[in-house]
């Protein structure tokens, strides 16, 4: 159980949260942890909801304890009734504030519009791009072979990351495949068409067989992909964390840091990692998986 410092602080996280949804949308609805809703079933954490967008925010402290499968049970549910449901955690918004904010208004329609026939599509190189997704990306940066970026002007307002090729066999036939690894838009704006835009001119320098990427199910639920003719190919399972609440830093289990295993090789009083890292603090938590998308380029 959290103790009174990590309940304030949760406390905060959640006000925070819905006055700045409430800033967007006054009319939002605001339901406690276990509420009966009415139209839907019910969240275990306080979630806020946008009726006539059909969007749902389930506002999620880290110390909240749930099978591992429970978010993306909720994320289809709700999604077969037509409502996208996000998954904030308090460690997106502690540590990535600004492009949380930025991600609520673009979902709830506040944003500056720039139209994709505006822009001009450059290849643009990994110090541009890392600092670009550091800052507009809630993943931040990742290596890529491939870097695209649109500017308005000598602004630049999206980018794209693409993998190197890899030969996959689909249909019994062996092709080039490639992974659109990053995509963001500037914070506080959307341009419109700028992904179709991106990948029409990677396709056209790097002649793909096929891209395949990944709709992340705590924020999103693929509908940019539909309208790119992506088809849906399957979902991922869970992915867990570790996350220490003094320090709101997600370490994936199969890479942990040296020092994690170092210590727990040390002792002797737990068998597992898992229990050792719990015992020292830390808190695993569960996303809601991904959607694994495929567009046929050849």
């Amino acid at each position: 159980m959290p103790h009174i410092q990590h309940i304030m602080e949760i406390s905060k996280f959640e006000d925070e949260v819905t006055a700045c949804i409430l800033h967007y949308s006054p009319d939002a609805e605001i339901y406690a942890a276990h509420a009966e809703i009415g139209y839907m079933t019910s969240l275990s954490c306080k979630s806020v909801h946008i009726r006539d967008k059909k969007i749902v925010f389930h506002l999620l402290p880290i110390h909240f304890y749930c099978l591992p499968t429970y978010f993306q049970e909720k994320s289809l549910e709700y999604a077969s009734k037509g409502l996208h449901l996000v998954h904030l955690w308090q460690d997106c918004w502690i540590t990535k504030k600004e492009i949380v904010r930025s991600r609520i208004a673009a979902l709830l329609g506040a944003y500056t519009r720039i139209h994709a026939r505006q822009t001009t599509v450059k290849r643009i190189s990994k110090d541009m791009v890392f600092g670009f997704f550091a800052t507009n990306h809630l993943q931040g940066f990742v290596n890529a072979r491939y870097n695209y970026g649109l500017f308005c002007g000598e602004i630049l307002v999206a980018a794209a990351s693409f993998s190197a090729g890899r030969k996959m066999t689909r249909n019994k036939t062996i092709g080039k495949s490639f992974e659109l690894v990053r995509y963001a838009n500037l914070l506080n704006h959307r341009v419109v068409g700028g992904l179709g835009k991106l990948i029409a001119r990677f396709v056209k320098d790097v002649e793909p067989d096929d891209i395949m990427t990944y709709a992340d199910l705590d924020w999103a639920w693929g509908a940019g992909y539909n309208a790119l003719n992506f088809e849906k190919t399957g979902i991922t399972p869970p992915q867990s964390f570790f996350i220490h609440p003094a320090e709101m830093v997600r370490y994936y289990p199969h890479r942990l840091p040296q020092q994690f295993t170092e210590e727990f090789n040390k002792q002797n009083g737990f068998e597992n990692i898992d229990d050792f890292l719990k015992n020292n603090g830390y808190v695993k938590i569960y996303n809601a998986g991904n959607f694994k998308y495929l567009l046929k380029c050849g």
